[in-house]
């Protein structure tokens, strides 16, 4: 990456969005560390010597307060991250009222807010925004309906902004991961089963890592890849387009 930037990361203590803080603050930028959690962020924060801010997914002033938290510590922003997000594995008539509209308050409302208020900092110098969408928003994969729903919305949201702020240097693009290890998601990969049947629907033949998606962000923050907006970039093994061969 370019020379030292500074950078607000929303979901900051998810295990995408702690490896995307590592890596940004190991290679010199300076980044603002925004999440739900106090005390790991409190942790994460003393750890790598980076501001925190307090935010809730269903609250956008909190939200706008982080961002421009970051903007009064560091002057400015170059570049906003959004790792915030949920997993809701379940048929459509057994999803809830609550479990939907959470679903989409933890996805679609935070990115539009991301969005929203990374726009009113960045609109004066330019910057780069980066959602988090899904592969099953790509290939229908059960269960999924209201995650994909969510994404989906986040894909629409992204390419809307991408061509709203392109004239004021903001680029817009998110990245679609397969499944990734995390405590998000553990209840399906810990189960050797469950792991292996994962495994076989992705073509490179395992599940990813948190620190795979978050080189990709790292990537498209980054201000030298500064032709590329209005992209969805697959980082999921090959699940959303590849089909994969029969292992024996």
């Amino acid at each position: 990456m370019s020379a030292k930037s500074r950078f607000a990361v929303f979901g900051a203590t998810g295990a995408v969005g702690e490896s995307l803080s590592r890596l940004l603050v190991e290679s010199g930028h300076q980044v603002m560390l925004a999440g739900r959690d106090v005390t790991r962020l409190q942790s994460l924060g003393a750890e790598l010597e980076m501001p925190i801010g307090q935010m809730d997914a269903a609250d956008s002033d909190s939200i706008d307060r982080c961002v421009q938290q970051a903007v009064d510590q560091f002057g400015t922003i170059d570049g906003v991250a959004n790792c915030i997000g949920s997993v809701l594995l379940k048929p459509a008539h057994q999803t809830s009222n609550a479990e939907w509209d959470q679903t989409l308050t933890t996805n679609l409302f935070s990115a539009f807010a991301i969005v929203r208020a990374a726009a009113r900092a960045m609109r004066a110098t330019g910057g780069a925004v980066v959602l988090v969408s899904t592969a099953a928003t790509r290939v229908g994969l059960a269960n999924h309906e209201a995650i994909a729903a969510a994404k989906a919305g986040i894909e629409g949201l992204m390419r809307s902004a991408a061509a709203t702020y392109a004239n004021a240097g903001i680029r817009v693009n998110a990245v679609a991961p397969g499944l990734v290890r995390s405590t998000m998601t553990r209840r399906l990969w810990e189960s050797t089963s469950a792991a292996e049947a994962s495994i076989q629907m992705h073509a490179l033949g395992r599940l990813g890592e948190p620190g795979d998606v978050a080189r990709m962000i790292a990537f498209l923050l980054d201000p030298h890849n500064n032709w590329i907006t209005g992209q969805v970039i697959g980082v999921d093994g090959g699940l959303g387009t590849v089909l994969p061969r029969r292992r024996n």
